[in-house]
């Protein structure tokens, strides 16, 4: 079996809850994105409906196991195989259809939601009666994405099984064994992405770490020029969100700059910017300042039909007077 090596234990762990009978019909996976989770569940999955399992492995010769790997089990259920499918009432009935009849291939039968945000409040509805009274043989697995608790009934009904990224000395020697030997990039894009190595594999070929280091180049000329509408064309073209997330990371390091705390600081590679913020700023402006642009983006991603240059000319605008550029 290959694996991302953070999900090695993890895997371990749950698989050894079955063998013992000491595990809960509904597990739900708090996380965060780029941890390889659906490889955890695809894994566990396929050990389930597994003929002849071995210890903690799976077969992968018996026909359960053949027809996982082709995608096409029977008794496997995902659901929001497309990130932006929302799942409703009547998905929940059409799984009932499903889930109370006998494995075709009698082993057991596995419900998988890969975004319980993607849920709507009757779909949650319906779906907690099963979760309650659980027809035999099923087992439910749940991601969570969500830093807070979205429905704390659902949860109720769930074991929780909190699913952290390795930490950084281990992500570091998993992205050499990638052939990405640049250890301050890789530094620098794990903490970007909040300690995911998957993240930060993508955020370095992706071309991310470029687009990053050049919006922060304009970033800095327009400080000095006290003029921040410089930066609207490269903030404006495209990932709009993903860069007001790199300015918001920077101001927090001023802002640990400014508490004298420099051991953690993401963008270590911009001091120029950052001792700026925090030697001119005091934390109140700082703090402000990021409220400010997360305000801005929750606009860009709510507000159906928003003209987004025209919000970021206004969030800018609104920035110069917080940092005193403009009288």
């Amino acid at each position: 079996m290959k694996f991302y090596p953070w999900l090695k234990n993890p895997y371990k762990t749950i698989i050894k809850q079955h063998q013992r009978k000491n595990t809960h019909h509904a597990l739900l996976i708090k996380t965060q994105r780029g941890l390889g989770v659906f490889q955890l569940i695809w894994h566990i999955s396929k050990w389930l409906l597994c003929n002849k399992i071995n210890g903690i492995e799976y077969c992968n010769i018996c026909h359960s196991c053949k027809l996982m790997s082709s995608e096409n089990h029977p008794d496997w259920h995902q659901y929001m195989k497309n990130k932006n499918e929302t799942v409703t009432i009547d998905h929940i009935r059409e799984m009932n259809e499903k889930i109370f009849k006998y494995p075709q291939q009698g082993q057991n039968k596995i419900i998988f939601f890969s975004n319980v945000q993607k849920l709507t409040e009757s779909a949650i509805n319906a779906l907690l009666k099963n979760l309650e009274e659980p027809p035999e043989k099923t087992w439910f697995f749940l991601l969570d994405y969500s830093n807070v608790t979205i429905n704390s009934t659902l949860h109720s009904r769930c074991l929780i099984y909190k699913l952290f990224p390795p930490n950084e000395k281990n992500s570091l020697n998993w992205l050499k064994d990638q052939n990405i030997s640049n250890k301050i990039f890789n530094i620098i894009s794990l903490r970007t992405n909040q300690g995911s190595p998957i993240s930060a594999k993508n955020f370095i070929q992706n071309g991310l770490f470029k687009e990053r280091k050049n919006l922060f180049l304009y970033f800095l000329k327009s400080i000095k020029h006290q003029n921040l509408l410089k930066i609207l064309p490269i903030l404006s073209v495209s990932k709009t969100l993903l860069k007001i997330d790199w300015i918001c990371l920077l101001l927090f390091d001023a802002i640990q700059i400014y508490f004298n705390y420099k051991k953690k600081i993401t963008n270590f590679d911009q001091l120029e910017l950052i001792q700026f913020f925090s030697y001119n700023y005091n934390y109140f402006t700082l703090n402000t300042s990021i409220q400010t642009w997360n305000r801005c983006r929750y606009k860009l991603l709510n507000i159906t039909g928003i003209n987004n240059e025209l919000l970021l000319l206004e969030q800018l605008l609104k920035w110069e007077k917080i940092l005193g550029f403009v009288v």
